[in-house]
């Protein structure tokens, strides 16, 4: 499930999100209880604080090095720090 919806960010919607959950072969009903529950949204307003935190202000931010890179990063730094040794 990540990847496709990393893959296809512009449908995130409920019923977008039904197929992907369908045609991945989850339990459709137990997928939008589970990320609907109480204990899920806990979890996502833990992690938006801890980006706050950390100074987060975009997605997808990374982190290398001690260094943040906001927005989507540059396929060269991302190639340089998969080469670095």
């Amino acid at each position: 499930m990540h990847d496709s919806l990393f893959g296809d960010q512009g449908r995130l919607e409920d019923p977008h999100l039904w197929e992907r959950a369908e045609r991945l072969g989850l339990d459709v009903a137990r997928f939008d209880a589970d990320r609907r529950s109480a204990a899920v949204e806990e979890r996502i307003n833990a992690d938006f604080r801890a980006g706050v935190r950390a100074g987060v202000a975009t997605t997808p931010t990374l982190y290398a090095d001690g260094k943040r890179y906001s927005g989507r990063p540059d396929p060269a730094v991302l190639e340089a720090l998969a080469n670095r040794e």
